[in-house]
Order: structure tokens, then sequence, then C-alpha cells
């Protein structure tokens, strides 16, 4: 599993993977993926409280995550490993150090609040399943109240989407009223908005030199370009991936290893992750009172780990730009080289 998924994103890999499975499966996780297999009311309450409690807890455990993604969906235009990621990271990394200065990590707080209370509210479920309080439905039920169900759904993805669907709506009138007279000011501002827009990309992909200026694509071809670029390249993704997010995530690398590792084979991965987390953010909220100075400047370092990011990025567009410094659309060499010249090793 990816360690950069939000709480609630891994826990829908673990039902999917259970649903998945006939066997070897935790009796637990059996009970806290599918609550429409009870005709319990109560209990299939306590799981969907349960499932919801953990996506508002891993929000505010992990603010600045929660701020990276809404800010990326808000000014992107849909590239993965483009600048706006670097740019809404720096943003969620100042609203955390933010919430530091109080001399607590108020959200992480909260967050094992709402872990705990998640934790809590399983317990509760599988203590009423485990007691006999409901009965199973049959399979024709089961298959029936499940096209009604909302249980997968997610609080954040429709924020989300609703986000994106007023920004679309906003460039759309924006693009409307520039579009009905025509000079150098107007046409640059629908560059831009097509530019920040899912639906009118102004770069369509399958027009290579056109993207050849591309941070995603960039850094997708390296070999296409120079050993200045490349270099650039490799600054800004290092800078980033290794200190920005290494460095200020670590409370979700330990309560992923207590939930997959430790909990997982005794209480299942959905109760073990939700149990995990109530520690590992319990420890941060605890720990950022002694030391919130030092973790106000975690926060600061990796902000200024995505400003120099940033600027690798930008160096690297300009020099492409202003130097062509792009060798066309070749084919990838058959072996890795040295560094400057190697291939990426992620998207």
């Amino acid at each position: 599993m990816n360690n950069y998924d939000m709480g609630f994103e891994r826990v829908a890999k673990i039902r999917a993977k259970v649903l998945s499975k006939t066997g070897h499966t935790h009796g637990f996780d059996k009970a806290l993926v599918l609550p429409e297999q009870y005709r319990s009311r109560g209990v299939r309450a306590l799981i969907h409280l349960a499932k919801h409690t953990e996506e508002m807890a891993e929000g505010l455990a992990d603010i600045s995550g929660l701020a990276e993604r809404l800010t990326r969906n808000l000014i992107s235009s849909g590239e993965k490993s483009d600048m706006a990621l670097v740019i809404a990271s720096a943003v969620g990394r100042v609203i955390s150090g933010q919430l530091n200065l109080g001399g607590m990590a108020v959200h992480k707080v909260a967050g094992a609040a709402l872990y705990c209370v998640s934790s809590i509210l399983s317990i509760a479920a599988l203590g009423l399943i485990k007691a006999g309080m409901t009965t199973l439905r049959t399979e024709a039920e089961i298959a029936q109240a499940t096209t009604r169900s909302s249980f997968d759904s997610s609080a954040y993805l429709i924020v989300a989407r609703k986000l994106l669907a007023c920004k679309e709506q906003i460039l759309t009138k924006i693009l409307d009223k520039t579009g009905k007279t025509e000079n150098r000011r107007n046409c640059a501002i629908q560059s831009w908005v097509k530019y920040m827009s899912r639906h009118r990309s102004s770069v369509p992909e399958h027009l290579v030199s056109k993207r050849q200026a591309n941070c995603n694509y960039i850094w997708q071809n390296l070999h296409q370009y120079g050993l200045v670029t490349r270099s650039l390249m490799h600054i800004a993704y290092g800078t980033f991936q290794g200190i920005n997010k290494l460095l200020v995530s670590y409370d979700k690398h330990i309560g992923v290893a207590i939930g997959n590792h430790l909990l997982g084979k005794k209480l299942g991965s959905v109760l073990g992750c939700r149990l995990g987390m109530t520690v590992s953010v319990g420890a941060a909220a605890a720990i950022s009172i002694p030391m919130s100075p030092f973790l106000v400047g975690i926060s600061t370092v990796g902000a200024i780990a995505c400003g120099v990011a940033l600027l690798a990025l930008m160096l690297a567009k300009l020099n492409v730009q202003l130097i062509h410094d792009w060798k066309g659309n070749i084919q990838p060499p058959l072996r890795n080289q040295v560094f400057g010249k190697v291939t990426p090793t992620w998207p």
C-alpha cells in the first residue's frame, strides 16, 4: 500500500481486498467492511460512524496533507508531478506549522481523539456482533442493500468534487467573457484559463513538442533533455520527496507500521489501522507539547524544501524554453546511467 494514502483511502483498499478474497481473512475485517450484511440498524450505524469518524480524524491529524490535496486540485490542471504539487505542499506545511505555534499541535490532539472514538465504535460494533445482537442477511438482501448504501462514499471526495466543479464554472465564465473581444491581454488570460482547466487543456498530451517545457513531461522523459535540465529536475524532486515528504510525515509512517505489522494479525487490518493511528497520532500530539519549537522548525524546513524544489522546477522550465535543451521525442536508453542522466524511478 502507498504510505502517502490517507487513512480512509488505506482502509478502502483493505475493504476491497477483503471483499475480493474468500478465505484467510480476519473475522473483524469481514465484519467491518460490509455493514449491509447485518439486519440491525444500530450495528450498521456504528460501523458507518466508525468509518466516517476515521475519515475526519485523518483530515485533522494530517491537515497539511488535506490542505495540500485541496490546494492542488484548485490550482492544477490535473498533472501529478507539476509545480502545483510543490506549491500545494508548501501551503500545507505553513498551515501545520501555524497550528503548532500555540505550544501544542491542536490538530493532532483532535485527530487522535477522533481515531480513538473510531476505534471504540468499531469495538462496540464487534462486541454486539459477537454477542449475537444481530442476524445476517441473505446474499440477495445484501446485494440489494449494497446498491442503496453510501458506505463507500467519502466526505473528502464529495468536497473535492464540489470545489473542482466550482473552479470549472468560474473558469468557463472567464473564458466566455474574454472570448468576446480579441486582444493580446485576453489571449493571455484565455491561455491561462485553459492551462488551469482540467477540461480545456491548452496542450494536449499527444502534442509532444508543445509539452516539452511541462514539468510532468520533463520528469517522465529525462533522457530527452541535457545535463542541466536533468540535474535541476533531480534536485527538485529529490528535495521535495526526500526532505519534505519523509521528514514531515513521520507520524503517518509510524501509524502505518504499527497497523500493518503489529496489530494486523491479531485484530485485523481495519481495526489495527485505526488503533495504530490512534497510538501514533496520540504520541505525536504528546510530543508536540514539549517539542513545539522543533516541530514548527520541521514544518518550516518542509516549506523551505518546497521553495527550493519550486525554484529548481522553474529554472528547468526556463532552461528548456530559452536554451532549447530538448533533444526531441527520442526513445529512452536501454540501461540506467549515472546521476544527471538516470531515468526517473517514480512518476
